[in-house]
């Protein structure tokens, strides 16, 4: 039975979550929804809309730092959700759907040695003109076709944590990583680094544990991962496999 107290604090912040978008916010192309409209308690810091990423600014596309997907990943999202609950943990949206515009904004970005970068902290190691050599930035994105997410894994009923302004190196000791959850995942999201592998050995057992109990529970309800991104993954059924958006997320 469900607990009154319970439907109470979800109803409210359903209506909460309705409220927050402006009056004349552009209606979405058909087929895609916002996750805070259907889940207003899964956790969501997009990355892009803030400061706080590899380009060290905010990334065109992305007005609000809102999830958007199409209804199809939002629901089997929604049930990974459900799945990890009754095991004690909960999940954190990154990044879903990505404007096309932001795709190539990244690949610019590469090409202009002046530009803000943040890669002591999500590409140490690695030269910013390396980073499409090496497949961590891609000419096209399964994102921009709106049924792929990138998203971690925090405790159940644990506070959000905010959005970081600053830290150590992306792959360094949990200590001094982006601080994302009260869980060790081996690496902190978009970390361009071989750590990030799913199975990377150099990882704490903790942290393979970790990211084992996402990408079950993420595979049972349909998704594809990315073995180079423990974060990264992709509807297997996704309903537009060949069509990149470009619509804002306003």
């Amino acid at each position: 039975m469900t607990h009154p107290a319970i439907v109470r604090r979800v109803l409210t912040a359903g209506v909460l979550a309705f409220a927050s978008y402006p009056a004349n916010a552009e209606p979405l192309p058909a087929g895609f929804v916002r996750l805070r409209e259907l889940a207003p308690t899964i956790a969501q810091d997009i990355r892009y809309a803030t400061p706080f990423n590899f380009t060290g600014a905010a990334v065109p596309g992305y007005g609000r730092g809102e999830c958007v997907l199409t209804r199809e990943a939002a629901n089997a999202l929604i049930r990974a959700e459900q799945r990890l609950i009754r095991q004690g943990y909960g999940l954190k949206l990154f990044d879903c759907y990505r404007p096309a515009r932001a795709v190539a904004a990244f690949n610019d970005w590469v090409k202009r040695p002046g530009a803000a970068d943040l890669g002591r902290i999500f590409h140490p190691g690695i030269a910013r003109g390396d980073l499409v050599a090496k497949g961590y930035i891609a000419g096209n994105s399964s994102h921009s076709r709106g049924s792929t997410v990138d998203v971690g894994l925090a405790r159940a009923g644990e506070a959000t944590l905010p959005t970081p302004i600053d830290a150590g190196p992306c792959d360094g000791a949990v200590a001094i990583r982006p601080r994302e959850s009260s869980l060790d995942l081996g690496t902190s999201f978009d970390c361009f680094s071989e750590k990030s592998a799913l199975r990377h050995p150099g990882v704490t057992a903790e942290a393979r544990r970790n990211r084992e109990t996402l990408a079950a529970a993420m595979a049972a309800e349909g998704f594809r991962g990315y073995g180079k991104e423990w974060w990264h993954f992709t509807l297997a059924k996704e309903p537009f496999p060949k069509t990149s958006f470009d619509f804002a997320i306003e």
